[in-house]
């Protein structure tokens, strides 16, 4: 369980150093922009110890993927198409379909 706890935290950083790289204007607000992409990279490996690398990167890039659209349409105001709520579902479900299947190494 721990493991996803990092993974999930490893995305939030992930999209934490996204936001960062869009919205950034000051130095400290660039340092936290770089503080959380360190912090994204070394929550995923923690994550390696109890999971496969290959789901931990799977679920690392789906969440962070996920988390990315979401900023972009309730901060950045963007439209998506019914196409593309359809495959952020797909995500979800996939995200989901790894969750309950992956296993412990």
């Amino acid at each position: 369980m721990r493991a996803w706890l990092w993974l999930v935290a490893g995305a939030l950083a992930e999209v934490g150093w996204i936001a960062g790289l869009r919205f950034a204007t000051t130095a400290i607000e660039w340092s936290a922009t770089v503080v959380a992409a360190t912090a994204s990279v070394l929550l995923a490996l923690g994550a390696t110890r109890d999971l496969p690398a290959t789901t931990v990167y799977t679920l690392f890039v789906g969440l962070g993927a996920f988390g990315a659209l979401f900023l972009q349409v309730v901060f950045l105001d963007n439209d998506l198409s019914p196409a593309a709520y359809g495959f952020v579902l797909l995500l979800i479900a996939c995200v989901i379909g790894l969750k309950r299947t992956g296993g412990a190494k």
